[in-house]
């Protein structure tokens, strides 16, 4: 396939990667320069703007930071890439993929929205779950290129456009709001006296066993610069699943309230156990 991949960031590069290893014809595009030379070592072609990346692509994958970032390039995707299957990695929640595929449909482009569950290390070994809303025909087309950096048993479509966006923020909420309740539990250990390494070994039993699996060294060492998924976007995925929601989420407005006071502390760009970081150091003489 004739295939333009435009978003090379942590997950945009090994994600793309996995298609120009696998003998496409990769066209890629980054909004800033200088990201695709891993890509272009791999055989793959840079442009230097959306359209150039697009015209005569079979499938248009966006791998994009958001619901904007996507309504910036997409007047372009749809101008210039005839015929094409759009298919949208990015988190952006439920209303924008319906405003993304109406806006395809208008112009005789096909779209799916396919966002990934797992961070670099999966996209990398091309393991990631990834969950499809289209229809069965668009996900056919789409499964063998989803099948290069998704684990082919994860991938699945989940129903009409949309319904796999919603999905994807349920499952960041989940993140977002464990990632500040542990915050919160360690800070709650602390105001008690209790060890730290005791409680954490305890907490490790218990429905926090995952994330401290995974975080836990960032956690012992104070520092979140090795960032699997940032803050940022953490920040972005609790901001729409409250817009998203009919209901008023309180929890997870509290915990997007902690995101943004943790990217304010300084975090901008580090994993988002610096959340958890930030709520546990909280009220500690020095603490930012």
């Amino acid at each position: 396939m004739r295939v333009a991949f435009l978003g090379l960031g942590r997950m945009g590069t090994p994600m793309a990667a996995h298609v120009a290893r696998a003998g496409h014809e990769l066209t890629v595009w980054n909004r800033t320069p200088g990201k695709a030379a891993p890509l272009v070592e791999l055989g793959a072609t840079e442009a230097k703007t959306v359209q150039d990346a697009v015209a005569g692509a079979d499938v248009v994958v966006l791998m994009l930071f958001g619901p904007d970032a996507v309504r910036a390039v997409l007047p372009e995707v749809v101008k210039h890439a005839s015929g094409a299957l759009v298919v949208d990695a990015s988190t952006i929640g439920p209303d924008a993929a319906h405003e993304f595929a109406k806006a395809c449909a208008t112009a005789g482009l096909r779209y799916v929205d396919a966002p990934v569950a797992g961070s670099v290390k999966p996209a990398t070994d091309g393991t990631l779950g990834v969950v499809v809303g289209g229809s069965p025909e668009d996900f056919a087309q789409a499964k063998p290129l989803l099948d290069l950096w998704g684990d082919p048993e994860r991938v699945m479509r989940v129903g009409d456009v949309g319904s796999a966006s919603g999905l994807k923020l349920c499952v960041n909420q989940g993140l977002g709001v464990m990632a500040a309740g542990l915050g919160e539990s360690l800070r709650l250990g602390r105001d008690l006296g209790l060890d730290r390494d005791l409680l954490l070994q305890v907490l490790s039993q218990t429905a926090y066993g995952w994330y401290l699996g995974q975080k836990r060294p960032m956690l012992d060492a104070d520092d979140f610069s090795g960032t699997t998924f940032s803050v940022d976007l953490m920040a972005k995925d609790l901001g729409l699943a409250v817009e998203a929601a009919d209901s008023d989420l309180e929890v997870t407005r509290a915990c997007l309230d902690q995101a943004r006071r943790t990217l304010a502390a300084g975090h901008s760009g580090d994993d988002y156990a610096a959340i958890t970081g930030h709520i546990a150091h909280e009220g500690e003489a020095g603490s930012s």
